[in-house]
């Protein structure tokens, strides 16, 4: 694995990893401790923990726990995060909202978009963040969508939600600035995840085009020419995490590749 930072720049720093199985979470937990950091990863599906932690070991070095939680279950996420108040480095993560017009989507529907996005993010904040003040030193990097900044058609429930994290980075950075706690948002454009290579394939099903003609009407508006890739979004999350960036506050990084989509 190509690496981009030092091997200890995180050395004595413990980070927590939501929605971490696959995906941006695996790649950001994976560089996490290459960097040295104790790494925690939590996911729903203890079987793809397991299989994540494994690989994450093989190719580091660096133990990695593990814990089992929905993070739709309040309780049971809040227990979780009682049990790891000594983390530094938080970085929160949730599958994407389902992808449907406006007024096909109940209010159900918002209720667990809601839950999943904002409460979980909140939460983890609520309960690390003022241990992380009393440290002097702390990260909060919440990965979440290029939809922050470009709203994409029939994404409602993502452009609705997704913008009030940066709300909440901005309100922690105002608090918690001064005590050494940084709070940023990193927003992938297209980045070649099973979220993505789902959504392709109901394009293709919806329009009956073939998904590879899907996907290079996907990238066809991005200068580089191609999805991003898991890694190149977990190299921004770890320098949000690192030393180097303890002057960066309240930004919501966009990690598109120079392209809009939409």
């Amino acid at each position: 694995m190509k690496q981009t930072f030092t091997d200890t720049a995180l050395s004595g720093r413990k980070a927590l990893v939501f929605a971490a199985s696959q995906g941006l979470g695996k790649a950001s937990a994976e560089l996490l401790a290459a960097m040295g950091a104790e790494v925690v990863i939590m996911a729903r599906s203890a079987e793809h923990l397991q299989t994540t932690a494994q690989a994450i070991e093989a190719r580091t070095g660096r133990p990695v726990q593990t814990e089992c939680v929905d993070m739709l279950d309040a309780d049971a996420l809040s227990a979780m995060l009682a049990r790891h108040q000594d983390t530094d480095i938080l970085v929160t993560n949730c599958g994407g909202p389902p992808v449907a017009p406006f007024e096909s989507i109940d209010i159900a529907a918002w209720d667990q978009a809601y839950q999943m996005i904002v409460r979980s993010a909140v939460l983890a904040c609520q309960s690390l963040v003022p241990a992380m003040a009393q440290r002097g030193w702390g990260r909060v990097v919440m990965i979440t969508s290029g939809t922050v900044v470009d709203p994409l058609r029939h994404f409602v429930l993502s452009n609705a939600l997704r913008k009030s994290l940066l709300g909440l980075a901005e309100s922690l950075a105002q608090e918690y600035a001064a005590k050494g706690i940084t709070a940023n948002l990193v927003c992938p454009g297209l980045t070649r995840t099973a979220r993505m290579e789902s959504l392709a394939a109901a394009t293709a099903a919806r329009t009956g085009q073939d998904e590879q003609t899907v996907r290079a009407n996907l990238v066809s508006g991005i200068p580089t020419g191609r999805m991003a890739e898991p890694e190149e979004l977990a190299s921004v999350v770890a320098f949000l995490c690192s030393e180097a960036a303890g002057f960066v506050q309240a930004q919501a990084l966009l990690v598109d590749g120079g392209g809009r989509v939409g």
